[in-house]
């Protein structure tokens, strides 16, 4: 089978860096509520084992960490 130099068809598409530059904009923008929901997710964690520890009941001490860590009392 013959090889084919493939760099002798590749063209430049002149939108990518345009593309390039939007998804790391996308991606950036992303980073702080990744941030904020695994901040939420460790906190509900600990709420709820704190709230387990103390009431032996698993669907109670769900949803009263999920009001708190969401900011409801």
């Amino acid at each position: 089978m013959p090889k084919k130099n493939w760099l002798k068809s590749f063209r430049l598409n002149i939108h990518a860096p345009g593309t390039g530059f939007a998804l790391m904009v996308l991606a950036l923008t992303q980073v702080p509520v990744g941030i904020k929901n695994a901040a939420e997710v460790v906190c509900i964690g600990q709420t709820s084992n704190k709230i387990w520890k103390l009431e032996k009941n698993h669907a109670e001490a769900n949803m009263l960490a999920v009001q708190r860590c969401n900011g409801r009392n």
